[in-house]
């Protein structure tokens, strides 16, 4: 019975790792309600949009919480996910030149109808399609590049929970050049 239970706490704390707690948000309608009252129809529609927004649009904290997961895997690297994604890259490279050679005019149809007399069009379109293939590769680890930097800032990101409790503790986080000026 042992692994049955530690299969269930495995379980369970992953479901708490993916959860969004939406405790979180029915806490913040409640006390929504007991500040405002009665909740008129206006009230209640802002309320429900704001509900759905904060769906839409998670809090920083719970995308952070997400990247700082990611960025702590040792399986999810840059190289795995660009081995991962190269095979299809490439794929779609050549599904690209099929479509455009299987085009009634296109130029494959000239270069295999007398291929003796197209030797130079042959090697152009060999250098056009490796050279495809590696353009792709080289914007697929681009896109990831530029993926894993984004997620390093918006971790790096300071949150308005951590402001606000800067600013209760005395560290001005806001106006903290300018605010100095006028004082």
């Amino acid at each position: 019975m042992p692994g049955l239970i530690q299969r269930h706490n495995a379980v369970a704390e992953y479901s708490a790792m993916v959860s969004t707690n939406p405790s979180a948000v029915h806490r913040r309608h409640i006390q929504r309600v007991q500040r405002h009252g009665a909740t008129s129809a206006r009230a209640a529609l802002c309320n429900e949009v704001s509900d759905w927004y904060e769906a839409v649009c998670p809090p920083i904290e719970e995308v952070q919480d997400a990247i700082r997961r990611f960025q702590s895997d040792p399986d999810f690297t840059q190289d795995r996910v660009f081995t991962f994604l190269a095979p299809l890259f490439v794929f779609g490279a050549l599904f690209v030149v099929a479509v455009v050679a299987v085009q009634p005019h296109s130029f494959a149809h000239r270069i295999l109808d007398t291929p003796g007399d197209h030797t130079r069009d042959i090697a152009k379109v060999t250098g056009f399609l490796l050279g495809g293939v590696l353009l792709s590769l080289v914007v697929l680890r681009c896109i990831i590049w530029g993926v894993s930097e984004i997620s390093s800032v918006i971790v790096s990101l300071s949150s308005t929970e951590e402001r606000r409790s800067r600013e209760r503790s005395g560290i001005p986080s806001s106006n903290l050049v300018l605010g100095g000026m006028f004082m």
